[in-house]
């Protein structure tokens, strides 16, 4: 019995291994901010403009007017999410328990790790079991990550 190929006739002309196609065109570029200018994100995104000397980052992700990027800083979110690698962050959004996020402190400094709820109770978790779990407390949270960038060259 042979095989039917469900791939649209205009992927297989572009693509004839069948292997990829087309992404949808959604994304664009965002802003590389730093982990301090993360506490203030939306006022210093909404300074930077292309061509300012600052890292912008090319997105798939819908990108609304104050999403950013962060680079990732050390291990407590290994190993999915390597030392150096790139977040793309939406303020904008509402949190859920389970999502990714960026949350500061009441000194304005950002921290990334994983929004978990228990009962009534929210706590920041990190993937790296080496580091605790903290109660979200004074923390707020301020981006949900909707993308992880990996560049291999």
């Amino acid at each position: 019995m042979g095989l039917v190929d469900n791939t649209p006739a205009s992927a297989q002309t572009a693509y004839p291994d069948g292997n990829v196609s087309p992404g949808p065109a959604l994304g664009g570029r965002v802003p590389l901010i730093s982990w301090v200018q993360a506490g203030h994100a939306a006022e210093v995104v909404d300074l930077l403009h292309p061509g300012d000397g600052f890292e912008w980052i090319d997105t798939t992700c819908q990108i609304r007017h104050h999403t950013y990027a962060l680079r990732v800083m050390g291990d407590s979110m290994a190993p999915d999410f390597p030392n150096g690698s790139i977040l793309i962050v939406e303020p904008d959004m509402e949190p859920q328990p389970g999502d990714y996020v960026i949350a500061k402190n009441g000194d304005d400094e950002a921290t990334f790790k994983q929004l978990i709820k228990d009962g009534a109770d929210y706590y920041l978790k990190p993937l790296n079991e080496r580091y605790p779990i903290k109660p979200l407390g004074q923390y707020q949270v301020i981006g949900v990550v909707r993308e992880l960038v990996r560049r291999f060259r």
